[in-house]
C-alpha cells in the first residue's frame, strides 16, 4: 500500500512540475510587456504555492489517518496474541 501511494505522489508531482513548467515557458514567450508577465509569473506562483501547500496538508492528514490505523492495529494484534 505504502509502495502505491509513492507511485501515485510521484506521478502527482511530475504532473504538476510539468504543468508549472509548461505555464513558465507559455509566460516567457507570451507577446506580453515584461513588467505584465513579471506579475502574471508572481500571481502563478503564489497559486502554485497555495495549491502545494493544501496538498501537503492533505498528505499529511491523510498520513496521521494511516499511523492512527496501523497503531490501532497493532495494538489489537497485541491483545489477540496474549490471549493465546
Amino acid at each position: 500500500m505504502a509502495e502505491r501511494m509513492k507511485r501515485q505522489m510521484t506521478g502527482l508531482m511530475m504532473l504538476v512540475g510539468g504543468g508549472v513548467l509548461g505555464a513558465g515557458l507559455g509566460l516567457l514567450f507570451a507577446p506580453c510587456a515584461g513588467e505584465k508577465s513579471r506579475k502574471k509569473m508572481m500571481r502563478m506562483g503564489k497559486t502554485i504555492g497555495n495549491k502545494s501547500d493544501r496538498m501537503m496538508r492533505d498528505l499529511s492528514d491523510r498520513m496521521d489517518d494511516i499511523a492512527g490505523m496501523m497503531s490501532s492495529m497493532s495494538g489489537k494484534a497485541g491483545k489477540f496474541m496474549h490471549l493465546r
